[in-house]
């Protein structure tokens, strides 16, 4: 199958993660990728580790759609394959985590943001007027210093804006690799650099899949962040997602309540002042078949998770 019919096969809302572009980012990320079409048109990307009895499979925001059906039809494809464990973190709604539990699986650490907001995209002018008054004003306040922002594909100036970032929220920076392999491989994504007089100050990287345009990672630097450049790369992403034809915005993670206690309560103040709709989703969960298989593989996916999780905090 080529690549471009596994997309347009994928039943709707179709999500980045089970594209076939983002299946070959993992390949090179560790990961064995396999593409099963199941009973009643399922067609769902698995990403496979181990061997043998310590076989597992994790399967990112899908079976899309979400049904008590597709989960029976993945589990009796991992029954059938002997598989140790079967982690599913699909894209729906919390409630529907009893459809889990029923079949026995139990939660487990998500390696995706659980909770997220969806910020609908149109004409410029519509957009800002659905922003939060601090936000619009920071926007124009970046354009009139002179913040002009670059889409590109410069991975290099990505890892050292998120470098910086990472440093000042004592979180662990990915390496250059880990952007180029997405920029390479999914279907579309690019970078935004803002500069002032030739200066680079924040950089963020977006891909966009099926009419979604997702923030994956972004960063800046500690120079000019009175020249609020994190908002003007936000805005060149979402006009031009608009301008290509997307229907909405994916900020890919806040947290879990805007509350001021919350270590990452700045995050939410940021992303929250775009609008958009907040979704909260099932996180992840497992069904163990081998309970000496249940902590296999835990290490790296925890090393996973501190370099992936909310890595665009700004």
């Amino acid at each position: 199958m080529t690549p471009a019919a596994w997309d347009a096969g994928l039943a709707e809302p179709a999500p980045l993660l089970q594209s076939w572009g983002y299946g070959e980012v993992q390949t090179y990320e560790g990961w064995e990728v396999e593409r099963l079409e199941l009973a009643a048109g399922l067609r769902v990307s698995v990403q496979l580790q181990g061997r043998g009895k310590l076989r597992r499979a994790y399967v990112p925001r899908a079976p899309v759609p979400a049904t008590a059906e597709a989960v029976d039809a993945l589990v009796a494809w991992a029954d059938e394959h002997g598989l140790a464990r079967l982690r599913l973190e699909p894209e729906a709604p919390s409630d529907f985590a009893s459809c889990l539990r029923e079949r026995g699986f139990v939660p487990a650490a998500a390696l995706h943001p659980e909770h997220t907001l969806i910020v609908p995209l149109g004409p410029p002018e519509e957009m800002l007027a659905s922003f939060k008054p601090k936000h619009r004003y920071n926007i124009r306040l970046a354009e009139r210093r002179g913040v002009v922002v670059e889409e590109g594909a410069d991975a290099s100036e990505l890892e050292r804006q998120h470098a910086v970032t990472a440093e000042r929220q004592g979180i662990k920076a990915a390496a250059r690799h880990h952007y180029e392999l997405r920029l390479e491989h999914l279907e579309w994504c690019r970078t935004y650099v803002a500069r002032h007089d030739g200066e680079a100050i924040a950089a963020i990287m977006v891909a966009r899949f099926r009419g979604r345009a997702y923030y994956l990672f972004g960063g800046s630097s500690r120079s000019k962040r009175e020249l609020m450049p994190t908002y003007a790369v936000q805005w060149a992403a979402m006009q031009a997602a608009h301008a290509a034809g997307c229907r909405d915005y994916d900020l890919w993670g806040v947290p879990p309540t805007p509350d001021p206690s919350h270590p990452w309560f700045g995050l939410w103040q940021f992303k929250s002042g775009f609008g958009g709709e907040l979704r909260d989703y099932c996180g992840a969960w497992d069904l163990v078949r081998s309970a000496a298989a249940a902590g296999a593989g835990e290490a790296a996916a925890r090393l996973r998770r501190g370099v992936l999780k909310l890595v665009n905090i700004r």
